[in-house]
């Protein structure tokens, strides 16, 4: 990296928190700690970093609330959830207020270094407009304008496909549930009545992306689906 990316982690597990920082610091990032969400907020407020790391629950403010009150102020600012209290509801709920992305912490920690460094990617390569996904060196994803561009080919996208390529992203490389897309795609609704709705969107979208061969959208068979690329390299 050319510089040094400036992370404010919000997590009240000291042992968690540390341990991350660590992680973090070994790969050139620099990571300041806020023990929890009102002293992240008031960190942010006087000294705000180059992106926010938050867990979801905590004492004084919780993640959801931290949120809010940031993107009251700021709406560029990267958001990344690192929690092991997410469930589809909360998730949905952070991605509606502004969240970027969402890592469970029972996940690798090499996915959540390769999404920060996506992050790192969005504020030096598309400063004006950093809500961008980097799904290859080929394809990237402007959530906001819902433009998906494939090798400087742009494409504006209907309003489901451009809300299901947004879940996908902040789910990239991890499994996005039937649950979580159906739900982010039509709210409460029965999942039965709406499965064959989602294998449909789910093929247009490939399409869309066909031009794309390196990234792939695989069905999890009783889990759901999962956005990656062809050089991510498979986990067991």
């Amino acid at each position: 990296m050319e510089k040094k990316i400036d992370v404010l982690y919000a997590e009240d597990d000291q042992y968690t928190a540390e341990m991350i920082k660590m992680f973090l610091e070994e790969q050139e990032f620099n990571v300041r700690i806020a023990g929890d969400g009102a002293q992240a907020w008031n960190v942010f407020r006087y000294c705000p970093p180059d992106l926010l790391l938050l867990d979801l629950e905590m004492p004084g403010k919780d993640g959801l609330e931290l949120v809010r009150l940031v993107r009251e102020t700021n709406k560029r600012i990267p958001i990344i959830f690192y929690s092991a209290h997410m469930d589809v509801a909360k998730e949905l709920e952070a991605i509606k207020l502004g969240a970027d992305d969402c890592i469970h912490k029972n996940g690798d920690k090499d996915l959540l270094l390769l999404k920060l460094r996506n992050i790192y990617h969005r504020i030096t390569r598309d400063e004006k407009d950093p809500h961008i996904y980097f799904l290859s060196e080929a394809t990237k994803y402007n959530a906001i304008a819902g433009l998906l561009t494939i090798n400087g080919k742009k494409i504006f996208l209907k309003s489901m496909d451009a809300r299901l390529l947004q879940l996908l992203c902040v789910k990239m490389h991890e499994i996005a549930g039937d649950e979580y897309l159906i739900r982010g795609l039509w709210g409460n609704v029965q999942e039965q009545n709406k499965e064959n709705a989602l294998r449909k969107t789910i093929k247009h979208l490939r399409d869309l992306l066909g031009a794309d061969t390196s990234l792939l959208i695989k069905n999890d068979y009783g889990e759901g689906y999962v956005l990656t690329s062809c050089k991510f390299p498979e986990r067991n």
